[in-house]
């Protein structure tokens, strides 16, 4: 009697879909709140531009009555901390695509592509006009 050569089912998660996910979705959530930062900014000048503190649209305007109080909050929590999550899970998704498992999972390429753009938001903290979005979003 012969055995089939079968190979054993990953244990759950640890394919990287999860992970490729997660990182897809930070990046989601923080593209969409600089885009609804910038919308914000473009209601009071009526084009898109980048705001700043003290800048002749919103310098003197309440940019932030009622219910988007907690819209601003929480857009400078994901702008301000989302770089760092997507830093640490793209650390995260090298070592793990570096292992023999991962190079012959399905869900590699969709774990490089994730990581990627992890890696572009972790990046994109660390340019001016980001940096002037979050100080204008906190004055």
């Amino acid at each position: 009697m012969t055995t089939a050569d079968v190979d054993p089912t990953p244990a759950p998660g640890s394919s990287g879909r999860t992970l490729a996910r997660a990182q897809l979705a930070l990046a989601a959530v923080y593209i969409g709140a600089i885009g609804v930062a910038l919308g914000r900014a473009a209601s009071f000048s009526g084009y898109l531009y980048l705001p700043h503190q003290g800048d002749d649209y919103t310098g003197s305007a309440n940019l932030w009555p009622g219910l988007w109080a907690p819209a601003a909050l929480a857009m400078i929590a994901v702008i301000g901390v989302a770089p760092y999550v997507a830093a640490v899970t793209g650390l995260v998704a090298v070592t793990r695509l570096a292992t023999a498992r991962m190079r012959a999972s399905v869900h590699r390429r969709s774990l490089i592509v994730s990581t990627v753009l992890a890696a572009l938001v972790a990046a994109s903290s660390l340019t001016p006009p980001v940096k002037t979005l979050l100080s204008w979003l906190l004055d």
